[in-house]
């Protein structure tokens, strides 16, 4: 399995989101809400993958065409999917153990993701920046940060 460049774009921004109360005015454009419903313009930006990724269950969308939010369906299973994916490639591993993750697509999102991040010309996660991913470290402090 592999995720398509359109679906990991929004996936990627909600494993990026900051809490609404806690807006950063870098490079994420992804809020999420206490009541775990994602906006921004990285996540509700391209409709019909939106639509896609609602169609296998992954999200369900809030709201008119014209003022939506995005919910995880599974919230806690997408982040600790995201999370395993990540650890799993970071210890070079497969994504082998996505068939027994409760949310495959997040595993391997996250597995996508973290080799994304080995290039040299990715944006390192930074906290001084506020720039961060759940499940990622941040390079100036070394602290993993997970989405609250």
């Amino acid at each position: 399995m592999k995720v398509s460049r359109k679906q990991m774009t929004i996936l990627t921004a909600l494993a990026r989101a900051h809490h609404v109360d806690d807006p950063t005015p870098y490079t994420h454009f992804s809020y999420v809400d206490s009541a775990g419903h994602y906006s921004g313009t990285d996540v509700t930006g391209n409709i019909a993958t939106l639509e896609r990724l609602a169609t296998a269950g992954i999200i369900r969308l809030h709201g008119d065409e014209e003022d939506f939010t995005v919910e995880l369906v599974e919230r806690a299973d997408f982040l600790s999917g995201w999370f395993d994916g990540a650890r799993a490639a970071q210890r070079g591993e497969g994504t082998d153990y996505s068939s027994y993750c409760s949310m495959p697509m997040a595993f391997v999102a996250g597995h996508q993701h973290w080799h994304e991040q080995q290039k040299p010309s990715a944006i390192q996660y930074k906290d001084e920046f506020q720039r961060r991913c759940h499940g990622f470290p941040c390079v100036d402090t070394g602290e993993i940060w997970k989405q609250e």
